[in-house]
């Protein structure tokens, strides 16, 4: 079988093979403005940019550069007086940061790491593109969950990659934290899963990108907040595990554990 790339890893939850790795973090505190959208200025200018000229061309990118399809749209569709949470595999670059945009018709935000607000000349468009990056202290924490807490009260989604560090074309689920399933539960919405699957195309050795919507998922009130986080966390990791193991059948990059790569060499 044809691979474009090779990658050894050792710890699935830290190991990044991000080219953006290299950029510099910045400190989130409190003098961040978590909430520049009330200006009816910038949002006026933000939501031309975002509905006007970035979706249109972005679906053009998805559809004829990464031979990009959706499937269960309208499973995210159907919400308008509150929003949800979408949870998706980290394993793309643009992919990622287009797909969920192009879910439903209202504004999805995406939280990120303080250094996609750091990228030199384009992090003022990055901020109005819907990055909400996580705080790093007590001050920028209350504004981070006050923001959060508008968008969904507005009606529209938030992104999360649970598993943080993107792996180019990595055809499973990594296990995550269970921090991030907390949102859903404080705000007692839904939640969806976003999962990307590829598949080998008939012509052309990059691989098709199928992505799969599946949920809602919602918060069981009936049980202690533990096990309302375990419930969630399972049925929202075991969405995307299965949509994996069904649909993604193609392995441009091959990834090996470095301790399997020591059992294959001592054999």
């Amino acid at each position: 079988m044809y691979y474009k790339k090779i990658i050894y890893y050792s710890d699935e939850l830290n190991d990044d093979f991000s080219v953006t790795k290299e950029i510099k973090k910045k400190i989130i505190d409190d003098n961040y403005n978590y909430f520049r959208q009330k200006n009816k200025l910038y949002k006026l200018w933000a939501d031309t940019l975002y509905f006007i000229i970035v979706k249109p061309i972005t679906k053009l990118i998805m559809v004829f550069g990464y031979h990009t399809f959706i499937h269960g749209k309208r499973k995210v569709r159907h919400f308008r007086k509150k929003g949800c949470f979408i949870f998706a595999n980290h394993t793309n670059y643009m992919p990622d940061a287009f797909t969920p945009n192009h879910l439903n018709w209202r504004r999805n935000y995406i939280i990120t790491g303080s250094e996609a607000v750091n990228i030199k000349g384009i992090a003022s468009l990055v901020d109005a593109l819907g990055a909400i990056p996580l705080p790093d202290t007590i001050g920028a924490a209350r504004n981070f969950k006050k923001c959060i807490s508008e968008k969904i009260s507005y009606g529209d989604s938030i992104t999360i990659y649970p598993e943080a560090h993107i792996w180019p074309y990595f055809t499973k689920v990594r296990p995550f934290k269970k921090e991030s399933i907390k949102y859903p539960i404080i705000e007692n919405c839904a939640s969806y899963t976003c999962t990307t699957c590829y598949k080998k195309r008939k012509f052309g050795k990059r691989p098709r990108i199928s992505v799969y919507i599946d949920g809602p998922f919602y918060p069981d009130e009936s049980l202690p907040k533990k096990e309302m986080v375990d419930k969630l966390y399972d049925e929202i990791y075991n969405a995307m595990k299965k949509r994996c193991e069904e649909e993604s059948t193609y392995e441009y990059y091959k990834y090996i554990k470095k301790e399997d790569e020591k059992n294959d060499s001592s054999n």
